[in-house]
Parts: C-alpha cells; sequence; structure tokens
C-alpha cells in the first residue's frame, strides 16, 4: 500500500482498538498508531517516513532489502512481549501499544498488495493474502474501503457493547497475556 493509505488504515485500526476498550482515545495515542503504521517502510528511503529519515532508511534498506525484516510479524509480537512483560497489561494500552497495532496493520496491509516475508526468520517465502492488488492501484483502494468498512463495524459494535462480555480484552490473546 501507498504510505497514506497505510496511515488512514493504521488511525482506523487504532480507533477501533480504542472503541474495543484496549487503548484509550487520545492525541498522543493516535499519533503513536499513525508512526506505527508508517515505521515497517523505513527499509526505503522512497516511503513517507523514509524520505525524512534518510539517515536510517538509506543504511537498512542495504541491510536488509524491502518487505523483509520489517515486516516480520515477529517484530511486533516480540515488542509487544517485551513491553507486557517490563510494563505490565498498561504498557500495552498506551501509545507503545497503539504504535504496535499500527506496525501490525501495516504488515497485513501490505500482505494485500504483494506480500511480505511476514514469518521471519521462520520463512523466508513472501506471504500473501488475497484478494491481491498492485500498490497504488484502483484496487487497493477498494481493499482500503472494504477494511475500513469492516473497523466502523466493529466499532460500531464495540461502542454499542453488542460483542459477548470480555471478548475483546488483552487476556484472551493468547500471544500477549
Amino acid at each position: 500500500m501507498i504510505g497514506r493509505s497505510h496511515l488512514v488504515l493504521g488511525i482506523a485500526c487504532g480507533l477501533t482498538a480504542a472503541a474495543a476498550g484496549w487503548l484509550p482515545l487520545s492525541w498522543p495515542v493516535m499519533i503513536a498508531t499513525g508512526l506505527g503504521s508508517l515505521a515497517p517502510d523505513l527499509d526505503t528511503e522512497r516511503s513517507m517516513l523514509g524520505c525524512r529519515m534518510v539517515w536510517l532508511s538509506r543504511p537498512l534498506s542495504r541491510m536488509v532489502g524491502h518487505r523483509t525484516v520489517t515486516h516480520s510479524l515477529a517484530v511486533p509480537l516480540a515488542a509487544g512481549w517485551a513491553l507486557e512483560h517490563s510494563l505490565g497489561p498498561a504498557g500495552l494500552q498506551s501509545a507503545w501499544g497503539g504504535f504496535l497495532i499500527g506496525y501490525f496493520s501495516h504488515i497485513l496491509a501490505d500482505m494485500m498488495t504483494g506480500g511480505c516475508w511476514a514469518l521471519y526468520p521462520l520463512s523466508r517465502n513472501r506471504l500473501s493474502l488475497w484478494p491481491h492488488a498492485k500498490t497504488g492501484s484502483f484496487r487497493e483502494y477498494v481493499l482500503l474501503v472494504a477494511c475500513l468498512f469492516c473497523l466502523g463495524w466493529i466499532s460500531y459494535r464495540c461502542l454499542l457493547h453488542d460483542w459477548p462480555p470480555g471478548m475483546l480484552k488483552f487476556s484472551h490473546m493468547p500471544l500477549i497475556a
């Protein structure tokens, strides 16, 4: 996906997490979520964040390439595990948690637009989700609107408290609790 799409999708994921009670709804959390949604593309200096941090993106690009290590699901999962074990559950319900949700949304979005090494270091195969769309194409925008619609529906249901009690709590997430 292009940077603007990642940013919109990441913030929408943060708003949905806030509606579900995972994150507080605040400016610092939403800014962190937006930054997290752009962070995996620091491995290329052509990205929204990479062109502003060339001193970091250029060497990172040379070392690992694009959509490889920085697009691994191991990064947000390991960071979430470390965050929860160092700061407790409150650490995940902060701007750091928002950053990780944005980071995770970026990886899932890129899996729909060309794939990435989502299972690195376990596998060096690109993992791609169907339906596949070319980055920047009309189909990408259709996927983005569909994702935003789904997130909006989930947020609406969370705000109405129609979900079964405790269904969306951190303690029920197997890799974080």
